[in-house]
């Protein structure tokens, strides 16, 4: 069955906002290679789902760029493929929307026209290799009017991110809906992402817009539960959650552990596809030493590094030292430079011989274009 695909690139923004000052959360660089919207992408093209409306608010310039015509994702099409669906595409547009019911209602005219038998929307904040395939098969099979995906929480800390916090029945039903700001303990947490049935979620945001709800799972999911049919759809795979800077550092330490990269990236089924640049591989030179790293292509290294995620084009001087960091796109440490537990935002310079330095669980953070 033909299926739609609705993706928020703004609605967690205000999570990282170190991060998101100049570009949306969906751009948001991770893992040394990729932007958070890939994963979505991928896992949308992967369940064959080639007509994506990629919803914006502000700050989408870097998001545009980057998905471009989606040819890296076999979007690029004729007819369908990737739609930028920006906040003010339409005459009598209201201000820009603050959460997920008011995205949808701003792109109502998108979700009018689409004649697929169901709608398949997600966030930008999870790092994840999701089946959306096997979801729809689920939300199909199980006869469901609308359906949630969910995790029972792992972490150790609190997350800091507003989520619906699901009851599930034997059957696999959701009994209750409750909305909380932070997620702690054994609790079954919704990962935003949902399935509706077409003609369902046009009536739900033709209704919103009469009445004048503003959220999705507070005001038009959960008053409906016993209304219609809400299936939980359970994921038990590797997840991480960019709900604040550490938690951004965080998702990108896991990298380093082999489960999750096999997890997120070693899957014949479901690859993850990013925008290709062809970049000369990463020069190491007589001084370099490198472990347990994360290295992309184009970068000249001749100084330590360890237990580091760096991105492209990454300039390291002999007798630098990069540990337990997540270094971006174009930045350059001088001679003698020293950083530990830091977060570089791209194209930023720390000069010969300075030492900075966070700690674990708070990362320091340099933003973008600094010099040090």
């Amino acid at each position: 069955m033909a299926t739609a695909g609705l993706v928020f690139s703004n609605i967690h923004d205000r999570n990282v906002s170190q991060l998101t000052s100049g570009r949306t959360m969906a751009s948001v660089p991770f893992g040394g290679r990729y932007r958070l919207v890939d994963f979505v992408l991928s896992n949308m093209v992967n369940a064959g789902i080639t007509k994506v409306g990629l919803i914006t608010k502000s700050n989408y310039q870097s998001l545009m760029k980057h998905v471009g015509s989606g040819k890296d994702w076999d979007l690029a099409r004729k007819n369908e493929g990737v739609i930028i669906l920006s906040p003010f595409g339409e005459a009598g547009s209201g201000p820009l929307y603050t959460n997920r019911l008011e995205a949808l209602q701003n792109s109502v005219t998108f979700i009018k026209h689409c004649d697929e038998e169901y709608f398949i929307m997600s966030d930008c904040d999870i790092v994840c290799n999701l089946p959306f395939d096997e979801i729809i098969d689920f939300h199909k099979t199980s006869g469901a009017d609308i359906t949630g995906v969910y995790q029972e929480n792992k972490s150790t800390r609190t997350i800091e991110r507003t989520s619906s916090i699901f009851e599930i029945d034997a059957d696999g039903r959701i009994t209750d809906l409750k909305v909380q700001k932070t997620i702690s303990g054994k609790k079954n947490f919704s990962i935003n992402v949902w399935v509706f049935n077409s003609q369902l979620l046009k009536d739900l945001v033709r209704d919103s817009l009469i009445y004048g709800t503003v959220s999705l799972s507070r005001d038009i999911i959960a008053p409906r539960l016993e209304k219609f049919k809400v299936m939980g759809y359970e994921f038990t795979g590797h997840l991480s959650c960019i709900d604040s800077l550490a938690g951004y550092f965080e998702a990108n330490m896991a990298l380093l552990e082999r489960d999750a990269r096999r997890q997120l990236f070693h899957s014949a089924s479901y690859p993850v596809y990013t925008k290709v640049k062809d970049s000369a591989p990463t020069k190491y030179g007589t001084h370099a030493r490198v472990k347990n790293s994360i290295i992309a292509d184009g970068c000249r290294i001749d100084g330590i590094v360890e237990n580091s995620i760096l991105f492209r084009d990454v300039t390291v001087a002999q007798g630098a030292v990069i540990r337990n960091s997540v270094v971006m796109q174009d930045c350059v440490l001088e001679r003698n430079s020293s950083i530990d537990y830091l977060v570089m935002d791209k194209r930023s310079v720390v000069r010969g011989g300075r030492y900075l330095s966070g700690c674990e669980g708070h990362p320091f953070f340099i933003e973008k274009g600094s010099v040090l």
